[in-house]
């Protein structure tokens, strides 16, 4: 069944009064009649089947819970160096498929793309429509949060967790190769992430990064791509947590 991420407002008692974005989807896309099921998912993370009562209103009533649980059970936050063009959308999505909970878009000294916070802010929409859908589409309980756009290493301390790395080429150059495995078997419940874009972090913002606790790491034996690090960074914490 296809899954909606409902508004608050859309909510009264065991009726939906679905939004226009999610209506349109359901009657244009998908083709749903009367009678119909769906799942929605609540703004408490709690998921239920609906029945689609009149599907030219948007109106559903509630049928009965899904006991799910699709979330890592610590929280990441990505904070990510912007790339050029569409790469950011692109890791918007997979990061979110991987179970990220917080994305931190950051513009270093390094980042190829030249914007500001209110030129960032104008896509915001956008963004915010790709990680509802690939939250939809990965069985999410909930829709990964998109911060403002940070510009300052000193920004970084608001988004700090129990464990703190940043992917550093370097650190593999030099043979580093254990940190973050060594990282991950630490008792925690919160961990950031920290990738720069494609020319990487300089090595004033790494050291800048060093004196706020953040660990630089290396990724294996491999140079990564800016759109590859945070996701094999994504994969292995999922992984630590959830296949072992």
């Amino acid at each position: 069944m296809q899954r909606y991420f409902i508004d608050q407002n859309c909510i009264h008692d065991d009726i939906i009064e679905i939004d226009e974005y999610n209506h349109k989807h359901m009657q244009r896309v998908m083709r749903y009649r009367n009678g119909d099921k769906v799942v929605c998912i609540l703004p408490n993370h709690q998921t239920y089947i609906y029945q689609i009562e009149d599907i030219d209103k948007g109106i559903l009533s509630k049928q009965e819970q899904l006991l799910e649980e699709h979330e890592l059970d610590v929280d990441v936050t990505l904070i990510y160096g912007l790339p050029k063009n569409d790469k950011f959308e692109w890791v918007l999505q997979k990061s979110t498929e991987l179970g990220v909970k917080r994305i931190v878009p950051f513009l270093s000294k390094r980042s190829i793309i030249k914007t500001d916070q209110k030129s960032f802010s104008k896509k915001y929409d956008r963004y915010q429509k790709i990680l509802k859908e690939a939250s939809e589409q990965s069985y999410r309980q909930m829709i990964p949060q998109l911060t403002p756009l940070i510009t300052s290493i000193k920004d970084i301390k608001d988004y700090l967790s129990d464990v703190n790395l940043v992917a550093y080429e370097e650190s593999s150059k030099q043979g580093e190769h254990s940190l973050f495995y060594q990282s991950l078997q630490q008792d925690y419940q919160t961990i950031t992430i920290i990738v720069g874009p494609e020319g990487g972090f300089d090595e004033k913002e790494i050291q800048e990064m060093l004196d706020l606790g953040i660990y630089a790491c290396s990724l294996g034996k491999r140079i990564l791509r800016s759109e590859t690090a945070p996701l094999y960074m994504l994969s292995v914490i999922g992984y630590s947590r959830e296949l072992k």
